[in-house]
């Protein structure tokens, strides 16, 4: 047992008997009734070994680094906590933000849709329609005077409304058309 002590080396590789007794108290100074009962009792030599100032040193440095580790581990658990609410609400703006892009789609669908029904060149088409439409309801309106199915009256009112509205929506056709060819001349 005596050459397991004098074989206690420290970090650096030094002998600690070598060391004058700074760690490990020296043997050499102890009666041979103590050594002995360091031998016998395995009581007595753990608490020589206890006392011995290097071993009080690695357990004062066991415990700091324990009281360490629980700090980090509580630290760690406060971090996991709030990971865990960041990553919920980074799930809700996720969530708000796919809602939000898909109405923004369906937006932006009704924006094209009514950007094409006012789209000067449709509203140009859709008043030569229209025109077109009253032209034809002229020509029925004379029709059904010469086939004698309206009187004099009844003509005269249906067929100046009908002629009036296709002269408005031509005029208008027309007008639309000059501004038209006006804003293509000027490349807008």
């Amino acid at each position: 047992m005596e050459q397991q002590l004098s074989k206690a080396t420290d970090k650096e590789g030094n002998n600690e008997a070598e060391m004058g007794g700074n760690n490990i108290p020296n043997l050499s100074t102890m009666s041979l009734d103590e050594l002995k009962q360091l031998d016998r009792d395995t009581e007595f030599f753990d608490d020589f070994i206890e006392e011995m100032s290097v071993v009080q040193h690695l357990n004062e440095d066991i415990d700091s680094m324990m009281i360490q580790v629980e700090s980090i581990s509580m630290e760690n658990e406060t971090k996991g906590t709030h990971l865990v609410e960041l990553k919920r609400r980074l799930s809700d703006d996720y969530t708000a933000l796919k809602t939000l892009g898909e109405k923004c789609d369906q937006l932006n669908k009704k924006y094209m849709k009514k950007s094409e029904e006012y789209e000067p060149q449709h509203i140009r088409e859709l008043l030569q329609i229209a025109a077109s439409n009253a032209d034809a309801d002229c020509d029925r309106h004379v029709e059904n005077f010469l086939n004698g199915k309206i009187d004099v009256q009844t003509f005269l009112n249906t067929y100046q409304s009908s002629k009036k509205i296709s002269a408005e929506r031509k005029a208008k056709e027309e007008r639309l058309g000059t501004q038209l060819s006006a804003l293509e001349r000027a490349g807008i």
